[in-house]
């Protein structure tokens, strides 16, 4: 997060929401386990540059190696965690709940009202909720989304949508 001083520079604050490191553990653990999945298929560390498993064992490898350098990057900087109840707060704040609920919704109206209006209502209700100026911007940006992907997905691709 950054903020302009007086005189034009950047300000950066380093404070960090409490519960970063209870997040970094569990993308973590979740990385590794993902990375040691993917060593069942022949890839980069089987030897195999163009195997199945080379860009999967290629990310894994790398997701927790950059999940370990932030960790080192925060205890080198003094962060101090929070409660898990500040990690709740932070993951689950007004923004998160909007746009699981709106989503959840999404998730049930797709296959009764079809993709096209289905995917507009839940572009414009999530973009209003999270911000309720300029509606006709809102309206415009999403139906000019929709146009470009039934063009790229009904006419380019020729997939059907749902």
């Amino acid at each position: 997060m950054s903020e302009h001083a007086q005189d034009g520079s950047i300000v950066t604050d380093h404070s960090r929401p409490k519960g970063e490191y209870k997040m970094m553990l569990l993308l973590f653990i979740i990385c590794v386990a993902l990375f040691v999945d993917s060593l069942k298929s022949e890839g980069i560390f089987q030897g195999h540059a163009a195997g199945p498993g080379s860009i999967p064992q290629l990310v894994g490898g790398i997701l927790i190696l950059m999940i370990i350098g932030l960790g080192i990057q925060f205890a080198t900087k003094g962060y101090k965690e929070g409660t898990f109840a500040d990690l709740m707060h932070h993951l689950f704040d007004r923004e998160v709940v909007i746009l699981l609920v709106t989503l959840t919704i999404y998730g049930f109206i797709v296959e009764t009202i079809h993709f096209l209006p289905a995917t507009f209502l839940f572009l414009v209700a999530t973009m209003y909720l999270l911000d309720p100026k300029k509606l006709l911007l809102k309206i415009a940006v999403s139906a000019g989304t929709l146009a470009v992907l039934y063009l790229i997905f009904s006419t380019l691709f020729r997939v059907v949508l749902p």
